[in-house]
This record gives C-alpha cells, sequence and structure tokens, in this order.
C-alpha cells in the first residue's frame, strides 16, 4: 500500500534548532544570579539609630566593630571576646595602623558597651571614631 504524506519531503524546509541557544541562555541566568550581589554589609544583623548628618569616607585602614543588643561584639566579622578587646584592638592596631574605627551598635544595646568600645579604642591609639547610622532621609541618602 502507497501512501501520500501531506506536505513536501524534499527536505529543502529550514529547521531552527534552539538547543544551543536556550543552553546559552540558561547560563547567562544562572550567571547573573550567581554573581548579583543583594545585601551590601553581608553577615550581622544590626538595627541602626537614626540620625541625619554627613557621611564618613571610609579607606582601606578602617576597622568596623558591631556590637549587638545581645552585647556580643564583632571585630570586621570575627566575634571578640569582651576580655579580649582591648588586646586584639592594640594588636590590630600595630599591625595596620588602622585611622578610622567604625562602631555599629545596634539601637538596643546598652549605653555603657558603647562607651566601653568607644573607650577601648582609644586607649589602642586609633585616631578617629564613627558611630554608623542608618540615614534619616526621604531619598535614602
Amino acid at each position: 500500500m502507497n501512501f501520500k504524506r501531506n506536505g513536501s519531503d524534499d527536505g529543502n524546509e529550514p529547521t531552527l534548532n534552539l538547543t544551543s541557544l536556550i543552553d546559552v541562555l540558561f547560563l547567562l541566568v544562572i550567571f547573573f544570579s550567581v554573581s548579583t550581589t543583594f545585601r551590601v554589609q553581608p553577615g550581622l544583623s544590626v538595627n541602626l539609630p537614626r540620625a541625619r548628618s554627613e557621611r564618613i569616607a571610609e579607606d582601606k585602614k578602617t576597622m568596623r566593630a558591631v556590637l549587638l543588643s545581645t552585647g556580643e561584639i564583632f571585630l570586621d566579622n570575627e566575634k571578640i571576646d569582651r576580655a579580649d578587646l582591648f588586646d586584639e584592638l592594640r594588636q590590630r592596631q600595630r599591625r595596620s595602623r588602622v585611622s578610622l574605627f567604625v562602631l555599629e551598635a545596634d539601637a538596643d544595646a546598652r549605653h555603657g558597651q558603647v562607651v566601653e568600645l568607644m573607650d577601648a579604642a582609644r586607649r589602642a591609639g586609633i585616631p578617629r571614631l564613627a558611630i554608623a547610622t542608618r540615614s534619616d532621609d526621604k531619598d535614602g541618602r
């Protein structure tokens, strides 16, 4: 039995192979999703108090200290015991000559702990101190 086929079967019809195009687009989606930064400061979540003031220009010789509401202290994202705080600050100051100490204290942190951190930084020989805050401006600057 001889059946007729619908359409032409002479092999002259152009075909578009989308497999390689889909592979390339999928790799681009993976690349951009992995390389995109979603948070400016990853790591510790600190509820900074609000203020309207100038921004501090930071450089490579800046040390960040985070004081959580629980009283835990982190220097450059490394947890430090309160008893070792002054010695650690002094060692880092001697090693890298820190010029600016940025204190990120949680809004619910105790005032005495904030003063203790500021005093330890001053005694360690760090010349400048800045207290980090959230901007209170409407445009978010």
